[in-house]
């Protein structure tokens, strides 16, 4: 991998000033040698970030994060090591030298991103010119008409590409080169048998931006009547439209402070969104999700909320996003989808109901299952078993996406109880994973083979088991005394029991020799004990074994209840639905091991 030579990372790091570089995204405070300031990286009310110029680095005791001006800048914007260092060189007004390890084709590339990128950023500032000029009164009037603030132009960098053939070629010199060259990024368009033209005329134009803030494209809005009302840079060595986000530059800030971002479809969605205050907000372009923008947004946050119109495009667009998102989806990673009124789009609503509204009707937005249960069950009879059936076949393949087990072990199981389904065992097992493989087995669900067996016997009452065996071997008690502590059994009298029990554990080291169920407080208790004595067959060369698993299963049922509880709160849509599926995920991740646990027992020495 091509990098800069290490004495001019040092001399980068050395010079650059880590209180600028942080200073233009963290409003900082001087709390004597330290600047503090709210964190980027993490929602935060009082300040924790703290900056040390003098030696060259941050850190934040909220979250942890911390490093020099390279670090700060790889984390916030996304970049890579060398693309960092060369950021902070040319603020510095350094000269980049030749990167290590490049060949001449690889310096022939890069010299050419570099004249072509200059050229975007002159024709940038010529279409940002020609706004603020005389010709520009129309553009100006329509901005204004959209109630954007002067100052939410400039942040945005819009410009006006006047009307005339040739307006940007004439103003790059209108030779032979100056057409090559804007026609290599997109901004003339060649003739067939006569010279070529500019692209953009009569429209407001909106620079496109990396997510480092470079210029490398560019999308209209047509003035007057005509179509396409909407055009963008054609695909050019800087610009790749299936890979760029608009707005990801500016809001990327924001993204790590809400942890969130918003997803909408147009340029002025976004600019009226963020001229408001909702400023977390990245737009597609016009055109469909595409993976590349999806790993762009996982690698900045764990929530994404889709904006679209409530009509049949919006929700078309919806299900595709979906789908997206749904390929590869992992744990603690979460999808929503805010369907805006019809004939309505972001501007109208912000407009009318302020950046507190359109916030509020982000935490209501649908969840990913509950939208997608919804759209699958669309033209179908969900009371019919056929109905049902259908709804169960459309949502196994999408399902089977999903890469995590036991978070597609949950949608399984949210299905079934949104079709009112048992537990089926061919459920997510059955599938072919995206290259044609089974998917490993959903945890909890048996295959063709079973768990080893351990000496329990099957429909035995595990909770009175376990008390019985610790009245035989009260040792027990205290080698597995923290487990036992946690453990609620569902019988309320062998819970008093047990919590009797484990209060009297201290006194197996006293040297008594009365057996110690007959020192228990109450004469209830005493004869409880002797009932399950008397009843409970207890096999003392196989006791810390079947201790064991009486224990697993008791932890089991617990959990199961837990389990099911959580599911219920789910479905009925109580609480934070995204703290609760991560409630639910962990729980199931208990019952995995558990179940490991049980499959393959360890026991423990007593006094261990």
């Amino acid at each position: 991998m091509a990098h800069y030579p290490d004495g001019f990372i040092e001399e980068v790091r050395e010079r650059a000033n880590l209180l600028d570089v942080v200073g233009r995204y963290v409003h900082l405070k001087k709390q004597g040698a330290n600047w503090l300031g709210l964190c980027p990286f993490h929602g935060e009310k009082t300040p924790s970030f703290n900056v040390r110029p003098d030696q060259g680095f941050y850190k934040c005791f909220g979250c942890g994060v911390g490093g020099d001006v390279f670090d700060f800048l790889i984390r916030l914007r996304g970049m890579g090591f060398a693309e960092a260092v060369g950021e902070v060189a040319t603020g510095l007004g350094m000269t980049l030298p030749v990167m290590g390890h490049e060949d001449a084709q690889q310096q022939q590339r890069r010299a050419e991103r570099q004249q072509l990128l200059a050229v975007i950023e002159k024709a940038r500032l010529w279409f940002h010119q020609r706004l603020h000029a005389p010709e520009g009164g129309p553009a100006r009037a329509y901005l204004q008409r959209r109630g954007l603030q002067a100052a939410t132009i400039e942040r945005f960098g819009l410009g006006y590409a006047p009307p005339g053939w040739r307006n940007l070629l004439d103003h790059f010199g209108g030779g032979k080169n100056a057409e090559v060259l804007l026609e290599k990024v997109g901004l003339v368009v060649p003739g067939e048998n006569r010279p070529g033209y500019d692209r953009f005329r009569e429209r407001i134009v909106f620079p496109i931006r990396d997510h480092a803030g470079h210029c490398i494209g560019f999308g209209g809005r047509l003035l007057a009547q005509g179509e396409p009302k909407y055009i963008n840079s054609p695909e050019t060595v800087l610009y790749r439209k299936g890979e760029v986000l608009y707005g990801l530059d500016q809001a990327q800030t924001a993204i790590q402070r809400d942890d969130r971002v918003v997803v909408v479809e147009g340029y002025l969605d976004l600019i009226a969104l963020a001229d408001r205050g909702v400023e977390a907000v990245v737009a597609t372009l016009g055109t469909a999700l595409t993976a590349a923008h999806l790993r762009q947004l996982w690698k900045r946050t764990r929530r994404i909320c889709f904006c679209f119109d409530g009509d049949k495009a919006g929700k078309k667009a919806a299900w595709r996003a979906l789908e997206m998102v749904l390929d590869g989806l992992q744990a603690d990673r979460h999808a929503h989808f805010l369907f805006l009124p019809d004939g309505e789009d972001p501007d109208d609503v912000v407009r009318r109901e302020g950046a507190a509204g359109f916030r509020t009707r982000l935490e209501n937005a649908t969840p990913l299952m509950a939208f997608f249960l919804r759209q699958l069950s669309e033209g179908l009879d969900q009371t019919s078993p056929e109905g049902r059936v259908a709804i169960f076949h459309r949502a196994r393949p999408l399902l089977a996406k999903v890469a995590d087990p036991l978070l597609r072990e949950l949608y399984h199981e949210r299905l079934s109880q949104y079709l009112n389904l048992p537990q089926h065992p061919s459920i997510g097992e059955e599938e072919a994973g995206p290259v044609g493989q089974p998917l490993p087995p959903s945890p909890g669900i048996a295959r063709h083979h079973r768990p080893r067996q351990t000496t329990q016997v099957a429909g035995r009452d595990f909770e009175q088991a376990l008390v019985a065996l610790l009245l035989r071997s009260p040792d027990l008690l205290l080698t597995w005394e923290e487990e036992l502590s946690r453990l609620d059994l569902e019988n309320p009298h062998l819970a008093a029991l047990l919590s009797a029990l484990l209060t009297l554990g201290s006194a197996l080291v006293d040297g008594s020799a009365a057996p110690l169920w007959q020192r228990l407080p109450t004469a209830a208790l005493v004869a409880q004990a002797e009932a399950i004595l008397a009843t409970e067959e207890v096999h003392m060369e196989s006791l810390p074994e079947e201790f064991a698993g009486c224990l697993i299963s008791c932890q089991l049922r617990h959990l199961n209840r837990q389990i099911d509880q959580k599911s219920r709160e789910i479905a009925a849509g109580s609480g934070d639905n995204s703290r609760q599926f991560g409630v639910l995920l962990a729980l199931k991740q208990e019952k995995r091991l558990l179940q490991q646990r049980k499959s393959h027992p360890v026991t423990r020495q007593v006094g261990s």
